[in-house]
């Protein structure tokens, strides 16, 4: 990628539901809508290889009203598509948007996560201190 597809992204066009969409890195104003959608999807993201299906089963609604925010699309349309043309698509919009994911996303994930573990009650003994023996 040079400079300026990094200062203007290209948009990749993707043909489904009998259009050609131009999918494009998220814009400011559809990031709140957005990231409230794909919160409950993350756990799913964050996998070497997504399970499209069991994504879909558990988190589906989510999905879908986050690939409409993504697209600029009614929600209706998005539930129109065919299965495959669906996944195909929140693929897409996964792949254009994943340096946002990888660099604001994932690890304030992570760092969510550090914290609730660190609420979480320790099972270990406490380190510095060992209990003496008789």
């Amino acid at each position: 990628m040079n400079d300026l597809e990094k200062l203007i992204p290209i948009a990749v066009e993707l043909t489904v539901g009998g259009e050609t969409l131009a999918i494009k890195p998220l814009k400011v104003g559809q990031m709140p809508a957005f990231l409230r959608a794909i919160s409950p999807v993350m756990q799913h993201l964050t996998r070497a290889e997504i399970d499209w299906l069991t994504l879909f089963g558990e988190q589906g609604d989510d999905l879908l009203a986050a690939i409409a925010i993504a697209v600029a699309k009614p929600r209706q349309w998005v539930d129109d598509l065919a299965a495959d043309e669906a996944i195909l698509l929140a693929a897409k919009v996964i792949e254009v948007n994943a340096d946002f994911f990888t660099r604001t996303v994932l690890p304030k994930l992570d760092g969510l996560f550090t914290r609730a573990k660190g609420l979480a009650p320790e099972t270990a003994p406490a380190s510095g201190s060992t209990p003496s023996s008789a």
